[in-house]
């Protein structure tokens, strides 16, 4: 690189395009001075290679720039004067900074020495040059782009020069500027001896051919790219839908292993339910994760185990082993309070009124201690109950303020009136089995004098501070009864004794007259060695024994003397030594037994919980004790239920605690009423005529509609989502009436529909507000327009309708779904009300439809049937419902009614035992899952899911 010079060497090439002989020799020399922007030079020699004609095509270009901060070099002007002896013509790009140039002087005085002036080219890129045709020279006073004294005789005739001075930017050096072509033609045509237009004609025609061949590429490649991008999204979409079939069978490969051990190992099968709908959410997984309730949760046993557990009138479940834990079961398995212990508890009972919690010893020893606070314990006091020092086995509070503890031997009666100085009021006879929840009655087992059994037991009555009295005895099987603590119980109003043996059989005697007992049935169970325990519900309609095979048996033994058997929970690995039933009978907690002979407690002692309803398992998470079949009626922020309508009760049900009862409505007797919630969330409807109620304070209604009292209650009402508007019916035979209801003092009767129905969810209004659809007199279905201040008008007929008893809009208002009293339901587009269409249909309700609801989110629904069954169904595609799972409810219930929660979070479903709740919110469900199971381990993982990486579920 020169100081002042710089060079671009175009080598000289034939006609035809080919390098003109062998000897390298080129067209041109290009001199240019540093002061053209080295990217302008370069974009213009880009053009001079792109310019295109048959005769010009230069291939092998050097560039070389001017910097004058480099000093002279006698090896670099070698250089120079090489590429000027191997080239034709000399091309001067002028500018002040290049005639000032040494270099640029002494190239053209060795051109002008050994060449011609007539093979010299300008081109002007900066300053001035001025001819002056008089003179036949440069005017030297006005040019100063070239060097004087080297041009000054050049030329006798004006030379030939480019103005380049527009050419500043890069970006001005496109091929299609009209002005560079005829710039760079300037150029070439003295190279290749042929004039300008041949050259840019030759070189337009060209660009055209060349513009055409890359369109024609561009398009065949476009073609092939198409092409390719097709057979790649068939390929990638065909991957895809591979993928996904293989995921939806491994997510239902998952929900069936789940199901498979959900109650032997349910921890894990929580684990795999959560990963099957991680998988696919299909509608086996959805099914299970509504029914997920069913499965029993456990309460792990700590260190030296021999666990106990009992409930408390007010809910809490307290576990002894090691130590002692309290749990409140509406939130989940962790404990609420957890102690240590110096000495194990072998045996624990709660107060009737839930506040004091007894605690036996192994020595003998009661503690008692306050629990008024769940998660507070105050200790009371601890007395050495049993004198004989032996293990407290058993304990019973009484109704009368007494506790009686017992041992395998013997045992005491102590009065805890006052629970900080407990006192005992005497020992109890030799070898006790149970005491009744009055305390007036005491069950032992008879023995001779050597301590063999004699095969019966005797009843002992106890009144006040007196000695127990015996009055009568019981056969019982010629097994010992007292070698587990919990063989022998009475039930809680005291009239039912229940005997459990090695015979594997119950025997229930009625021991309302203790004088005359009476013999009631003997249950039957299969196990290898009998029945360790058993246990009454607190309405003693129900009985659960548990099994020397680890099994419950649940009995509904509501009529003693017919007893029928219900389900059996087999999930338990060793005998099942203990029961109990929460205070309302929906959960059953069941503890592993204990062997004094063979156990040295370090075993995995657990207690699980199981969910019924009476006899049955469920997978509701509660019940309220709302009677009636009327439709459940949600606020529109769904914390408040009015459920049941015989009467109507209202439940806060905002899931932060157990659903709790506020007040009740005034009902219109007998029969009942439906009741519906205002779009304002503080009004609630009834009756007939319709009143309505303030519900500011939901703990105490208020009456705002005036006039004359309710002589009815409306048995079908609804409230429009958007408009102040209300359809009721008052009976199946009554026409149904529209209400304005914006003043709700004075409720406004806008008109009589030709629509008698029987059912209580027959009448329905669309979401936004402008269609009521209700049955007609031939068993068929009318849409209705409406409109606030007018009467309806009708607006089309679905046409293959038979006998409608139940209807419901989806939550777009385009689907409606009809339930008739063949037991079918079907799906309708109504989205134009004149042209109905049919979409889809199902059968599997053998009864008629009584209860329809659509979720929120527009993807379930939920059915009941006079068959007495409660089905959820997939509705994503209306025209192919598919059921996700026909709920667990502990029975059949023929006449129930549906509803789901404005957020989606709870299905109530209505029957004449009660309104039940199911969660729904597969979120909520999810996180419930993972809280109450570990995370599912290596090995596990492994086992159920070999083929994939290791990804638990709930991490």
């Amino acid at each position: 690189m020169s100081s002042a010079t710089g060079m671009r060497r175009i080598r000289r090439r034939g006609a035809d395009g080919t390098p003109r002989g062998e000897s390298g020799e080129y067209d041109a020399f290009v001199s240019y001075s540093h002061a053209w922007d080295k990217d302008v030079a370069k974009a213009f020699q880009n053009a001079l290679q792109g310019f295109d004609c048959p005769w010009y095509r230069p291939r092998s270009l050097k560039l070389f720039r001017d910097e004058t901060n480099l000093a002279a070099s006698p090896h670099l002007w070698q250089e120079i004067e090489q590429g000027l002896t191997r080239s034709r013509w000399l091309v001067v790009m002028a500018s002040p900074l290049a005639a000032a140039s040494p270099w640029v002087q002494q190239e053209i005085r060795w051109w002008l020495t050994h060449r011609s002036a007539d093979t010299l080219l300008i081109g002007w890129t900066d300053g001035t040059l001025f001819w002056d045709s008089e003179r036949a020279g440069f005017d030297w006073s006005r040019t100063d782009a070239l060097p004087k004294q080297e041009m000054e005789r050049a030329f006798d005739a004006e030379p030939r020069w480019v103005d380049l001075r527009w050419l500043r930017s890069p970006e001005q050096a496109s091929a299609a500027d009209p002005r560079l072509v005829e710039c760079v033609a300037e150029f070439v045509a003295p190279l290749t001896g042929k004039s300008k237009d041949e050259l840019i004609g030759d070189h337009v025609r060209r660009h055209r051919q060349t513009r055409r061949l890359v369109k024609t590429t561009l398009a065949a490649l476009t073609v092939l790219f198409l092409l390719a991008v097709a057979g790649g999204v068939t390929a990638y979409t065909q991957r895809n839908a591979a993928r996904a079939q293989t995921l939806v069978a491994q997510s239902r490969q998952l929900v069936a292993e789940a199901s498979s051990i959900r109650d032997a190992q349910p921890d894990l099968a929580r684990q795999l339910l959560v990963q099957a709908y991680r998988l696919a959410p299909t509608a086996e997984a959805v099914g299970a994760l509504v029914d997920s309730y069913a499965m029993p949760r456990v309460v792990h046993g700590r260190g030296l185990v021999r666990a106990a557990a009992a409930y408390s009138s007010r809910g809490l479940l307290a576990v002894a082993d090691d130590g002692l834990r309290l749990f409140d079961p509406t939130r989940g398995t962790q404990p609420i309070f957890t102690t240590s212990m110096k000495r194990q508890a072998t045996a624990v009972a709660f107060s009737p009124d839930g506040k004091q919690l007894a605690l036996g010893g192994a020595n003998g020893t009661v503690w008692l201690m306050d629990v008024t606070e769940g998660s507070r314990l105050r200790a009371l006091a601890e007395t050495p109950g049993v004198r004989d020092r032996r293990e407290v086995r058993v304990l019973v509070f009484t109704s009368g303020g007494q506790l009686v503890a017992m041992t395998w031997k013997t045992g005491a009666i102590l009065d805890v009136s006052d629970p900080a100085q407990p006192r005992s009021l005497g020992p109890l006879p030799d070898y006790p089995v149970a005491a009744s929840p009055s305390g007036d009655l005491i069950v032992t087992e008879e023995r001779d004098a050597g301590g063999a059994y004699l095969g019966h037991l005797r009843l002992w009555t106890v009144s006040g501070s007196a000695r127990p009295r015996p009055v009568a005895t019981v056969a019982s099987p010629p097994v010992d009864v007292s070698e587990t603590p919990q063989r022998a119980v009475f039930s809680p109003d005291g009239p039912l004794l229940a005997i459990a043996s090695e015979d594997s059989r119950v025997s229930l005697w009625d021991v309302a007259d203790p004088a005359r007992p009476v013999a009631r049935a003997d249950l039957y169970t299969q196990s290898r060695f009998g029945i360790y325990s058993v246990a009454f519900s607190p309405d003693a309609t129900t009985l659960a024994t548990g099994d020397s095979d680890g099994t419950v048996a649940l009995w509904d033994v509501s009529d003693p003397l017919r007893p029928r058997s219900g389900a059996r929970l087999s999930g338990h690995t060793t005998t099942v030594g203990g029961l109990a039933f929460s205070p309302d009978g929906h959960t059953v907690a069941s503890t592993d037994a204990y062997d004094t002979l063979l156990d040295d407690g370090t075993g995995g002692r657990a207690v699980r919980l199981w969910a019924v309803s009476g006899s049955e398992r469920t997978s509701t998470f509660t019940t309220l004790p709302a009677e009636g079949t009327f439709p459940p009626a949600f606020s529109p922020d769904s914390r408040i239920v009015a459920a049941g309508g015989e009467p109507t009760t209202l439940w806060r049900v905002d899931g932060t605690g157990a659903p709790r009862l506020l007040s009740t409505v005034e009902t219109v007797n007998p029969g009942g009423q439906a009741a519906a919630f205002g779009t304002d969330g503080r009004t609630l409807f009834s009756g007939m005529p319709l009143k309505a109620w303030d519900m500011t304070d939901p703990t105490h209604p208020r009456l705002l509609t005036r006039g004359a009292a309710r002589k009815v209650g409306a048995k079908s009402l609804a409230v429009n989502p958007v408009l102040p508007l209300a359809a009721a019916r008052s009976s199946p035979g009554d026409r149904a009436q529209v209400w304005d209801i914006g003043d709700t003092t004075r409720p406004t009767l806008l008109g009589t529909l030709d629509s008698p129905g029987n059912g209580h969810q027959n009448l329905a209004f669309s979401p936004d507000g402008t269609l009521l659809a209700a049955p007609t007199q031939t068993g068929g279905i009318r849409l209705w327009w409406v409109a606030r201040h007018a009467p309806p008008r009708p607006a089309g007929d679905l046409p293959t309708a038979k006998g409608t008893r139940a209807l419901a809009f989806g939550p777009q208002g385009r689907t409606l779904l009809v339930g008739d009293e063949t037991g079918t339901i079907s799906t309708w587009d109504v989205s134009r009300p004149g042209r109905p269409v049919r979409q889809g249909v199902s059968t599997r309700h053998t009864g008629a439809i009584t209860g329809l609801a659509f979720h929120p989110g527009g993807e379930l629904m939920a059915t009941a049937g006079l068959d007495g069954r409660i089905r959820l169904w997939d509705v994503r595609n209306p025209a192919r419902p598919v059921e996700v799972t026909a709920l667990s409810d502990g029975g059949l219930y023929p006449h129930a009614t549906v509803g789901f929660s404005p957020d989606g979070r709870l299905l109530a479903v209505s029957d004449s035992a009660g309104t039940r709740l199911w969660t729904v919110d597969r979120t909520g469900i999810l996180q419930q899952l993972c809280a109450e199971s570990p995370r599912i381990t290596p090995d596990q993982w492994a086992q159920y899911l070999p083929d994939r990486p290791y990804d638990p579920p709930c991490s």
